[in-house]
């Protein structure tokens, strides 16, 4: 199979629609990371999603929509909180886990009786869905396991060959998954920290969300290893970076740094030191150092504070060793 390369104008948006339409699958740029797309009412393209993946069946998608408006196509026994954080954060990197609607394919949520949704805000994203007029799903276009993709070139180095078409739509602006609501409870919780902070979460909704926790909840990106480049991932607190810089092997290893130090005889990247800015970029450095073959990343992990939550999540994932 031939991978074509579109652009993010009318006319190859168009493109894409059709091929959705006739149960290919194509990948699409988002405000988080690249997704997936294919057609949520069509079961064959669906489990072409897992298989080029090789995503298990058990780990649901996320439901993409182009508008509140469809949400009762999809989900049942919708709580207020929907339209209060809809208001403020669709579209936008937050994705709401809801009762699933009767007629939904089991197919898309890994059997649970629960569906995530969200509506992206991305100018292409949302033109394809109009275009289709039709729910997609979309986990990010990679394969299972693996750094989530923030640009077409990663979407080429995974899939090429696999899919039907890419569109480029540049760098992802956020970088990270959406943020993963639970709203099938009394009081919200957090599955899945990402691109929007909780704070906000509990600002609009004026009351405490709880965190996230280890769950057994079936929702995407809840596996303990994930997110993983071909290198070892290696994190270290801030107190023993020093040390480490003494210790670290010099050839094939680099260290993503935070703090200000300059060291000539070891591989070193800087860092953002702003939380939003570091999670722009932390796939796509990843990435990079996978490409530049080094073995070992070690990094220096960022404050323990609320704005690096999401980045906390993703470096644990992304160093975990089964």
């Amino acid at each position: 199979m031939k991978t074509i390369l579109l652009k993010s104008n009318d006319s190859d948006v168009n493109k894409a629609s059709q091929l959705l339409s006739d149960g290919k699958l194509v990948a699409i740029p988002t405000e988080t990371v690249y997704g997936l797309a294919a057609d949520a009412s069509n079961i064959s393209a669906i489990n072409k999603i897992f298989e080029v993946k090789k995503r298990p069946q058990s780990h649901p998608l996320i439901l993409h929509l182009k508008s509140i408006d469809q949400l009762n196509d999809w989900a049942i026994d919708i709580p207020s909180d929907v339209n209060i954080l809809a208001k403020h954060f669709w579209p936008g990197p937050m994705s709401l886990l809801l009762k699933k609607h009767p007629d939904v394919l089991g197919e898309i949520t890994g059997g649970s009786d629960k569906i995530c949704i969200r509506i992206p805000n991305h100018p292409v994203a949302l033109s394809l869905l109009t275009m289709l007029n039709k729910g997609i799903v979309a986990p990010s276009a990679n394969l299972f396991g693996r750094v989530s993709p923030t640009s077409a070139k990663h979407v080429l180095d995974d899939l090429d060959g696999k899919i039907s078409a890419i569109i480029d739509g540049g760098q992802c602006e956020v970088g990270l998954e959406s943020t993963i609501i639970d709203l099938t409870q009394i009081q919200p919780k957090i599955l899945r920290p990402g691109g929007l902070p909780i704070a906000n979460i509990e600002v609009v909704l004026d009351k405490k969300i709880l965190p996230h926790s280890n769950s057994d909840e079936k929702i995407s990106g809840n596996l303990l290893n994930h997110y993983q480049p071909r290198a070892s991932v290696h994190p270290y607190k801030k107190s023993a970076i020093e040390d480490l810089i003494n210790d670290m092997p010099k050839n094939k290893s680099v260290l993503l740094l935070l703090s200000d130090m300059n060291k000539d005889n070891i591989h070193i990247h800087q860092m953002p030191k702003d939380a939003y800015q570091y999670g722009q970029v932390f796939y796509s450095i990843l990435r990079l150092m996978d490409d530049k073959k080094y073995e070992k990343i070690y990094i220096e992990l960022p404050p323990e504070k609320s704005a690096w939550y999401a980045i906390h999540d993703r470096i644990k994932k992304a160093s975990f060793k089964a």
